[in-house]
């Protein structure tokens, strides 16, 4: 399947549905002038005779006419293909032969002779012969003037010249023995039609590696494109009407059908790519311009819109009055009775909407205390109002109840973690006692050390959790004051130095020579480095640089983190950033997915901001603070 999203494989499957629906049409097609030529009830000689009769009487005409200018009797002419003839006049004198006849034995026998044609002849002052076939003899013509004949035919076989004879025998044959393959040959050329022209739906508006696209075509808005495939359609309509040549109509036909089966496809396909570009109504003529119209109209107040609309109206009844062939008078008065009324009501809508308009865009930018004067409205405009009002104070109901939802949270945790620290720093310190005893058994002391490890996990778990509950609510005192980012971010780099080499990490650290100063809080500020830096021991691949740089841009201090991580990073900035959310899918390491969030948190205590990027294995954290003087 991915072979028919490449150019290739679109053109392969785009040539192969219109061969398949062409065959498919024309199965069709001779299944159906089979049926009504009786292919399936009558043998093949029988249909042969039918399809050769025309033939045949053409021939006698033109027999008896040189039969009747030859001037012998009987006559001896010329072959005509793969057809010996025999002319009798009644009472059996022979009037003609022709010449491979009489060589090939045949002579004037009329039994040896398959096809047998009876007219009437009309000889003419100079001795010519004339075939009426199918002479009506009711006519009222002189019975003296006309002489009964018969021409009697016989086809060679096999077949020893070219000629009409041995081709419709030739197509005959074929059809015949198609007349049941007919309909397994339409059958599986339509569905392999349908299945290309369903992979070309499908891989129309995409690229090889299945993206979307736009497509050749796509700038052409797809009414106009539309349009002017209805030329070609046209042209050919004319084309076809001029045609008179039976050879040269059905090749242009075919030709032309297979073009407009090309464009209809091609069209199918540009629909396809819109549709799944969401562009086919937008890339328009008809949207271009009603779009237009409608910017145009939405920039104007309300009250002018409305009155526009009105007298957009109170035009068009007042023309179509006026046009109108009978009384004009009655009409006119109620027209102008009719707006008298109508004016004023729209007018007291569209005043009666702007009091609504004004209400929701009050409630849209967050100002909960506005209050819609319903003063003056009736019926829905008022209840429409009165309910506007409702939500501001329904909403100021549901930010006060999350509000209050917030700091029971804060306190629960806060209260939780006193409560677990106590029965927990009782473990720690009773593990420590333990580990420190000498005892013989080395499982015990390795069990207390265990414990002490995981106790000291556990509390600073606890610890995290209190402070990114307070730093999300802002409970956290911070106290700004300028500081030096170089000197807080080389405090940073110097304590972990000895921990990045530990950890196989090479650090380079980028700073410029002029300082660069911050409103900040330095405790704060250390917990967001330590933090980051930690991150970066727990997940960097051994054996990389670790990036630290600190940049002025504009009126901002931009510190940036760089490293190459050691697990794939197959989750997105923001979900990194919530809490309990780690970057080590598996969770193998001893972080809880709490520094990111705290760190963040703490960055926008302080009037900052904390961003992260990720490309491929390389990760950055980002923080931005505003310069100080």
């Amino acid at each position: 399947m991915k072979f028919f999203y490449k150019t290739g494989g679109k053109t392969l499957a785009f040539i192969l549905c219109i061969l398949c629906a062409a065959i498919a049409l024309a199965a069709c097609a001779g299944a159906c002038m089979m049926l009504s030529e009786d292919y399936y009830t009558r043998s093949e000689r029988a249909i042969y005779d039918d399809v050769i009769y025309d033939q045949l009487i053409n021939d006698a005409e033109q027999v008896l006419w040189e039969a009747g200018n030859s001037g012998d009797s009987p006559a001896v002419l010329r072959d005509r293909g793969n057809l010996s003839f025999m002319i009798l006049e009644e009472g059996g004198r022979h009037i003609a032969i022709s010449r491979n006849a009489k060589d090939a034995g045949l002579g004037y026998d009329p039994d040896n002779y398959t096809y047998k044609i009876p007219c009437q002849v009309k000889r003419a002052d100079d001795g010519s012969l004339s075939a009426l076939i199918g002479y009506n003899p009711e006519q009222t013509i002189e019975a003296r003037d006309f002489v009964d004949c018969t021409v009697c035919f016989q086809i060679h076989s096999p077949f020893t010249a070219r000629d009409s004879y041995a081709r419709d025998a030739t197509l005959v044959h074929i059809a015949y023995a198609m007349r049941w393959w007919i309909f397994v040959i339409a059958l599986a050329t339509l569905v392999l039609a349908v299945w290309f022209f369903v992979i070309l739906m499908r891989v129309s508006g995409r690229g090889p590696d299945g993206a979307l696209l736009p497509g050749p075509l796509d700038k052409i808005p797809f009414d106009l494109m539309l349009a002017l495939c209805v030329i070609p359609l046209g042209m050919y309509c004319s084309f076809m009407e001029g045609q008179s040549d039976g050879w040269v109509e059905i090749v242009s036909g075919c030709v032309g059908m297979a073009a407009l089966a090309c464009i209809a496809l091609g069209m199918c396909m540009s629909f396809a790519g819109r549709i799944k570009r969401g562009t086919l109504w937008k890339n328009t003529l008809i949207y271009r311009i009603l779009h237009g119209i409608w910017k145009l109209v939405g920039k104007l107040p309300l009250i002018w819109r409305t009155a526009l609309l009105v007298l957009g109206v109170c035009l068009f009844e007042f023309l179509a009055i006026g046009l109108s062939n009978g009384e004009t008078d009655n009409l006119m008065v109620c027209w102008l009775l009719e707006k008298l009324v109508l004016v004023p009501a729209v007018l007291y809508l569209a005043l009666g909407l702007r009091k609504l308009q004004a209400g929701g865009a009050a409630l849209a930018t967050g100002d909960l205390s506005y209050q819609t004067d319903t003063k003056g409205l009736i019926w829905a405009l008022k209840t429409h109002g009165e309910n506007l009002n409702s939500i501001a104070v329904g909403m100021n109901r549901a930010v006060e109840e999350r509000l209050k939802s917030e700091r029971m949270k804060t306190e629960l945790i806060t209260n939780v973690s006193h409560d677990l620290k106590t029965p927990l720093t009782s473990i720690l310190n009773y593990s420590g006692l333990i580990a420190a005893e000498p005892c013989e058994n080395e499982k015990i002391t390795e069990y207390a050390q265990v414990l002490t490890r995981q106790s000291e996990r556990l509390t600073r778990l606890i610890d995290d959790l209190v402070e990114a509950s307070k730093a999300s609510t802002g409970n956290l005192d911070v106290l700004l004051a300028p500081v030096e980012a170089q000197v807080l971010l080389g405090q940073a780099s110097g304590e972990y130095t000895e921990r990045l080499a530990a950890a196989g990490l090479e650090l380079v650290t980028k700073m410029p020579e002029e300082p660069i100063r911050i409103m900040a809080d330095g405790r704060r500020m250390w917990r967001i480095f330590d933090n980051l830096m930690n991150n970066i021991c727990k997940y960097a691949m051994p054996g990389t640089r670790v990036y630290l740089s600190l940049e002025k841009m504009a009126d901002s201090a931009v510190i940036t983190f760089k490293n190459t991580s050691r697990a794939p990073l197959n989750i997105s900035e923001e979900e990194l950033l919530e809490r309990f959310v780690r970057g080590d899918s598996a969770r193998s390491s001893d972080g809880n997915g709490l520094g990111l969030s705290i760190a963040r948190s703490l960055a926008e205590l302080q009037g900052g901001k904390l961003r992260l990027h990720i490309d491929g294995d390389l990760f950055k954290a980002i923080l931005v603070f505003p310069v100080c003087a």
